[in-house]
């Protein structure tokens, strides 16, 4: 029987008033600055504000970036927030925004904040005066402060040969000439990193090497050999990972991730891989089945030097507590994982935690926007995807390229896995205190090596 027009009416407009009336107006970028600032956190929620900014108006997103600017805020990380999630252009925009005003003499930790940023996503916006940005990181008043040396990848030819000119002077010339041999050597151009290494430590001693790894690079042969590929490619979890992943998330954090590009495999997948479940080879230690990691059938589309698919996989009841340094593997023609020889025991020891398998499934590798080619562990707050295959390591403590036990050469990165990752029984897998899993491998021998970082 159908209802009266009148009472459908009456529970047209009660449906109405309690699924939207009750809904909070959406506040402009500046409101959301001006309610942060007068409230904090207290009683306000500027993470939520600013994310339904972002699904009314994404453009909208820039001018809350650039009007904070001119604020002094304290844990603003809703601005981290934006920068993450705004589209390229109004990133650009922001960021170059933010260099003009610190090239007009502007200070704020607000500036910093977005410049650190810059240096890592967007290091060209710096191009316009790179000795301005040389005597801004050198000040370290109003320019970049934690991620500022990681903009000298973006440094221009033209001004790398100029600057290696004046190397001979300029490391004896006192601090700005050091910042500046420092600058070459983090600039991804072989030949400028191979002059200032040399001129900043002529004694290639553990310092020295600490450095160059630094940089991303190994001595070889009277040059260098680039430990890193350039671009990663981004892990695509399935849907039941997730699932797993999300489930004890604040409810911020899961929309954040949602909306983020690294976690979004929008485009077509370069490749498709296997994570978790258990090998056939067994650890050398406790002698249990090995915990895949990932395995893959083509590793030359992530630029790892290999003919054959491989198994990357590790003992996650051994590693980082029943050995120190890495744990290291040989593969055979089929690529499988074995034990090495020197860490074999013929006694099973007992590990004092016995890990389950992380969850079976296959995920996708992607390629995420170039602004995220580069990612910083302790940027990331849990919101960013830093699992990734190839490209630069996101190191939680100092770089840490273990060497090859059979030919005793740096092995090259191929791999990083956050923690957080799913298991087979339900938990989530933590490195350590909560940081980050790096696999490196050597084409020649067909070693792998595994080592994990922790705060």
């Amino acid at each position: 029987m159908q209802r009266p027009l009148v009472q459908t009416q009456c529970l047209q407009t009660q449906f109405l008033q309690t699924h939207f009336m009750q809904t909070p107006p959406m506040q402009t970028a500046t409101d959301i600055l001006d309610t942060f600032e007068s409230l904090g956190w207290k009683a306000n929620d500027p993470m939520a504000q600013t994310l339904q900014l972002r699904a009314h108006d994404p453009k909208a997103l820039g001018g809350l970036v650039v009007q904070a600017l001119d604020r002094e805020l304290k844990h603003a990380t809703f601005i981290d927030a934006a920068l993450d999630l705004m589209d390229d252009d109004s990133y650009f925009a922001a960021v170059h925004a933010a260099w003009q005003r610190a090239l007009q003499g502007a200070r704020s930790d607000m500036l910093c904040e977005v410049l650190d940023s810059a240096a890592l996503q967007y290091p060209d916006v710096f191009a316009s005066d790179w000795n301005a940005y040389l005597h801004a990181v050198h000040a370290g008043e109003g320019g970049p402060e934690y991620l500022a040396d990681q903009a000298w990848r973006a440094l221009d030819a033209t001004t790398s040969a100029d600057w290696c000119a004046t190397l001979e002077d300029d490391v004896s010339d006192g601090a700005l000439g050091r910042t500046r041999a420092i600058a070459l050597l983090r600039s991804r151009r072989p030949q400028a990193v191979q002059q200032a290494w040399l001129r900043l430590f002529p004694t290639p001693d553990a310092l020295a090497q600490s450095w160059l790894h630094l940089a991303g690079y190994a001595s070889h042969d009277g040059g260098l050999r680039a430990l890193h590929s350039e671009r990663p490619l981004h892990i695509g979890f399935s849907a039941s990972q997730r699932k797993l992943m999300l489930a004890d998330q604040p409810a911020w954090r899961r929309d954040v991730q949602k909306a983020h590009p690294t976690w979004n495999a929008s485009a077509t997948p370069v490749s498709q891989a296997r994570m978790g479940g258990l090998l056939p080879s067994i650890c050398g230690h406790c002698h249990a089945p090995l915990h895949r990691l990932l395995s893959m059938n083509d590793p030359a589309v992530a630029g790892i030097a290999s003919a054959t698919p491989l198994d990357f996989a590790t003992c996650l009841s051994c590693q980082g507590w029943h050995i120190d340094g890495a744990m290291f593997y040989r593969h055979d023609a089929e690529g499988a994982p074995h034990a090495h020889p020197s860490q074999r025991q013929q006694a099973a020891s007992a590990p004092d935690y016995v890990a389950d398998a992380l969850l079976d499934a296959d995920v996708q590798l992607f390629t995420a926007p170039s602004r995220w080619a580069w990612q910083d562990w302790g940027q990331s707050n849990a919101t960013q995807n830093l699992n990734r295959v190839g490209g630069a390591p996101s190191w939680v403590q100092s770089a840490d390229y273990p060497a090859c036990p059979d030919c005793q050469q740096d092995m090259n990165f191929v791999m990083q896995l956050d923690s957080g990752l799913p298991q087979a029984d339900g938990g989530q897998w933590l490195w350590g205190s909560g940081g980050c899993n790096y696999t490196f491998w050597c084409a020649g021998c067909r070693v792998s090596g595994h080592l994990w970082q922790c705060t």
